[in-house]
Formats: structure tokens, C-alpha cells, sequence
């Protein structure tokens, strides 16, 4: 099915999808494929509808010169991580694995990861989906990081990227000898594709 047909006929659906805000961000239920919600911060909350979702995101992340436990220094990151439970709001549950990448950089410590960068989700084979290509920003807060960004080619092109995660391992002290020049990290939130329908 070609991305017009496909963005033709969730236009179709969207219209009978109801939208709810709830809270600081937006929550959008469409009853199929396990998409369930997204965070849209710093965007109108109105008439966002999920398009794309995966619920589980994991992975590693690079980091140089290395991050250290409160000195604020320029750092280079590199996220990469595998994307599984993905969904289409149009042709529901999507099999198979897919990555997320993201190259970022801006003034981070242990305490304070905020970057700015590129991303590029590679979507399971069996979507059939081009790659989706666009830019974000990661902020910290109590430990959560939270990415949002936008789609600017590929599938689903113009749509609002969420996801948040939580770092589970650190390779290194955090210490000026013995910076922390990797992590792994784990999603608290799905990685969700919004698209305002309003």
C-alpha cells in the first residue's frame, strides 16, 4: 500500500477517532493495535490523533567525551536501540523489530542530559514503510528523559514524535578519570507518531 493510500484512508479514520487532552500532554485512544498514547509538549493538544506506535524501545547510548556526575561540558551522543510491539493506526499491529537512531549533541552531565539532534526510525520489514527521518530534542527531568521531535521525510512525514525513557546502566564512574561513556536505557512512555487531524 503506498503512503498516499495510506494517509488518504487515516483521514477517513481519523474522523471518527475522538480526541481527549489529559493532563500536561495528550492522549489519544483508537481501540486497535495497542496504540495508546502520546506526549506532544510544546504542541496544541487539539486534534492530534496516534498514527504510528511501538511499545517497546531499548538500547544503548554513546556519549564523548563522557559525562560527568555535575560539570556541564559540549558532548557528542549516539542512541541507538531496537523498536518491537510496533502499530498503524490504518493496518493495525506491525511483526518484527525495527531500530531507532538519534545523533545528538549539546552541554550535558549525569545530572542534566538535554541535546539536540537527527533521528531516522528504520520500521519493521513487514510495515513496508520507508524510513522515517526528522529532528528532536531530548530534556531531563527527575531522571526521565523526554524526546520530542518532527518527521520531515519518509513515512509518515509532518507528524510529532514522543518517547521517554530511563537509563538502567552506565558504563564508567562519572568521575573527571572515569566519565560515563555509555548507558543503556529502556522506554517508560511508547515511541508514538502524532498527526493533527484538527
Amino acid at each position: 500500500m503506498s503512503i498516499t493510500t495510506r494517509f488518504s484512508a487515516r483521514r477517513v479514520r481519523a474522523a471518527l477517532v475522538t480526541t481527549v487532552a489529559a493532563g500536561a500532554g495528550m492522549a489519544s485512544l483508537l481501540g486497535t493495535g495497542g496504540i495508546a498514547q502520546a506526549s506532544t509538549a510544546g504542541h496544541s493538544v487539539e486534534g492530534y490523533v496516534v498514527v504510528d506506535s511501538c511499545t517497546g524501545v531499548s538500547g544503548k547510548i554513546t556519549y564523548s567525551p563522557g559525562l560527568r556526575h555535575t560539570f556541564v561540558r559540549a558532548q557528542h551522543a549516539v542512541l541507538t536501540g531496537t523498536i518491537s510491539g510496533c502499530a498503524d493506526a490504518f493496518s493495525g499491529p506491525i511483526p518484527g523489530t525495527g531500530t531507532f537512531t538519534a545523533i545528538l549533541s549539546g552541554n550535558a552531565s549525569l545530572a542534566a542530559e538535554n541535546f539536540k539532534g537527527s533521528f531516522t526510525i528504520n520500521w519493521p520489514v513487514g510495515s513496508g514503510f520507508n524510513p522515517s527521518t526528522g529532528t528532536l530534542g531530548v530534556s531531563d527531568s527527575g531522571g526521565v528523559e523526554t524526546i520530542s521531535g518532527t518527521v520531515t521525510a519518509g513515512a509518515d512525514t509532518g507528524t510529532v514524535l514522543a518517547l521517554q525513557y530511563v537509563t538502567t546502566g552506565n558504563h564508567g564512574s562519572g568521575t573527571k578519570l572515569h566519565p560515563v561513556t555509555s548507558q543503556t536505557y529502556t522506554n517508560t512512555q511508547s515511541l508514538t507518531l502524532s498527526r493533527n487531524e484538527g
